[in-house]
């Protein structure tokens, strides 16, 4: 197994257990994947914190979520992406955190 799955795969766990209220600056972007529906969503980790609270980690957060257009839970697809806050001269960069294959 090559070392850059097993990083990838033990940073993608260490996010998931992650506390929302540590996330500043970071971007949750979604897709629930479902047919006909609007795609990708970008949120404010900050702004889940408000909502579901500070403590909760990023996987709960997921868990709990459902698409406000086809009542799917959780999404399908799910990706953590450095906000503009931390560095606006970085393009930025995302973490796949759930499945990105095609929909369905």
């Amino acid at each position: 197994m090559p070392a850059t799955n097993t990083t990838s795969r033990s940073q993608r766990t260490a996010i998931m257990a992650s506390k929302l209220g540590e996330l500043e600056g970071f971007e949750l972007h979604i897709d629930c994947r479902s047919p006909g529906c609007r795609g990708e969503r970008a949120y404010a980790v900050l702004d889940l914190a408000r909502y579901h609270g500070a403590q909760v980690t990023v996987a709960q957060a997921l868990y709990r979520m459902r698409c406000q257009h086809c009542g799917r839970k959780p999404p399908r697809a799910a990706w953590i992406v450095t906000g503009p806050v931390l560095n606006k001269k970085v393009r930025p960069r995302r973490i796949a955190l759930l499945s990105t294959d095609g929909p369905g």
